[in-house]
């Protein structure tokens, strides 16, 4: 049986904010929503892997995992403190990925499992982690070795 591998599929978050009163923090991204080394043995049906924002991860389908990879991870600042934040997104994010220059199948990626409150600590930071889904075409075109790279913008309200 033939196997490609696929090394890091990394998906990188940036955040694009909405805030609903006048005052605005500062976000920072710490870890980048990343898939891992996967194996994918066939591509002729959908499969996909999911992370939650706990790092739990679940596959479908044809796709196994070789090396973990981890949810986004957003610092917040400037909020005001022991604040409870609700977080409410505007819209999906779906993007399809491929690697510059080759001839390989393509994914979608749809960024999900955002909390809907979290507490911002005594100092008025707040760490946000962010779930993915990675989904194959299941078009029976082969994927590639190699990164596969993309960034999104994923734009959220701010309710404090």
């Amino acid at each position: 049986m033939f196997k490609q591998t696929m090394r890091f599929l990394y998906v990188s978050a940036w955040l694009s904010l909405m805030f609903s009163e006048q005052a605005y923090s500062a976000s920072i991204q710490q870890e980048a929503l990343n898939f891992g080394t996967l194996v994918i043995p066939q591509n002729n049906t959908l499969s996909s892997i999911t992370i939650n924002q706990n790092g739990e991860i679940t596959t479908f389908g044809s796709i196994y995992v070789l090396t973990e990879g981890n949810p986004a991870e957003l610092l917040f600042t400037d909020l005001p403190p022991l604040t409870q934040i609700s977080f409410n997104k505007m819209s999906d994010s779906t993007l399809q990925s491929e690697v510059l220059g080759a001839n390989s199948a393509k994914f979608s990626v749809v960024l999900v499992d955002l909390p809907r409150t979290q507490t911002s600590d005594e100092f008025g930071e707040l760490l946000l982690k962010v779930g993915g889904r990675l989904i194959t075409t299941g078009t029976s075109q082969s994927y590639l070795d190699g990164s596969f790279i993309t960034d999104t913008q994923l734009e959220i309200t701010i309710d404090y």
